[in-house]
């Protein structure tokens, strides 16, 4: 394919205006004003051919559809860029990862398994031999939240009651160190949520060289109760940060505005929580209870500082 001419001057402007504004509409989750964007973008680049520049934000828009639910859309998208750029490059990486990811939530893990081959075998993009194991141990662990907090939707659909939950949070806060809700929650948790964990785990990293391998936990340390309600708490972390740690958000405002005592009398953590899950269809009230407990112990300014989402390629290649 040959090497499309430089953007114009006015291109130049038009992108340096529009990108910034994408890139927001993505973190707000605004997915109409990211599709209006990505358009208009597409609109004077794609016809000049800077085919990869419109896929870098297409891939952004994707990843919105998937945090938003709109799977269908973000799978015909990641399938299409896949077509349109060089294998060996980190936008296909990228796409081939984010499209994993949406079957994951899907609960499709037989179509899930050869994208996650496919990110995961690649050795040609990430060029380092440590930014690239940095990469993999990433990804993985994004892989095993995914899996392990999907396959909740299909199994518990147990009504959340903001009174109870905070309640039971209150209780097991006052019984247990941070490890010890960690070991609760993944006593409650499914057998069938432990199996797929264990089964994307130890097949994902069963990809990887035996060096490398035996440099990561084993798969069957990765279903300990302490260990896979770790996980399953830090994947929450993707789904709840927004409403808790959106700086305009009315539990942040309340929390640095008045304090804990009144969050806790509106409930204001409790209402996020819940509010996010039943959104996603997780009716899993043990989650609910485990993680407001663990923000409540953390306090609301530690856990946004420490949890704000990573996308797929925050490791950056080299």
């Amino acid at each position: 394919m040959a090497r499309p001419p430089k953007l114009t001057e006015i291109q130049k402007e038009r992108l340096g205006r529009l990108e910034p504004q994408l890139k927001l509409a993505v973190a707000e989750k605004d997915f109409e004003t990211a599709k209006r964007i990505v358009a208009d973008i597409q609109d004077f680049i794609r016809p000049t051919g800077h085919i990869t520049r419109l896929v870098q934000t297409k891939n952004w828009l994707f990843e919105l559809a998937i945090e938003i639910g709109e799977y269908d859309y973000a799978e015909r998208g990641f399938i299409g860029n896949r077509k349109l750029i060089n294998r060996n490059t980190r936008l296909y990486l990228e796409a081939t990862a984010l499209l994993a990811i949406c079957y994951l939530r899907k609960n499709d893990y037989e179509k899930a398994k050869p994208y996650i081959q496919e990110v995961l075998k690649n050795e040609k993009v990430i060029k380092s031999e440590k930014t690239r194991r940095d990469f993999h141990h990433a990804i993985i662990s994004r892989f095993d939240e995914e899996a392990a907090l999907f396959s909740l939707k299909v199994e518990r659909n147990e009504p959340l009651d903001l009174d109870e939950i905070q309640k039971e949070a209150g209780l097991l806060l006052s019984s247990n160190s941070e490890d010890g809700i960690y070991l609760v929650l993944g006593k409650s948790l499914p057998k069938q949520t432990k199996d797929i964990l264990f089964q994307i785990d130890d097949f994902s990293k069963n990809q990887l060289p035996s060096a490398e391998r035996k440099m990561l936990p084993s798969p069957k340390d990765m279903i300990k109760d302490e260990t896979a309600g770790k996980t399953v708490f830090q994947s929450l972390k993707r789904v709840v940060y927004n409403s808790l740690c959106d700086p305009k958000s009315e539990v942040y405002q309340a929390w640095f505005k008045n304090g804990l005592g009144v969050v806790l009398d509106k409930k204001y953590i409790t209402g996020a929580i819940t509010a996010s899950l039943t959104g996603l269809g997780i009716g899993f009230k043990a989650l609910a209870v485990s993680a407001v407990a663990l923000i409540i112990r953390f306090g609301l300014d530690i856990y946004c500082e420490h949890n704000k989402p990573t996308g797929i390629m925050e490791v950056r290649t080299k």
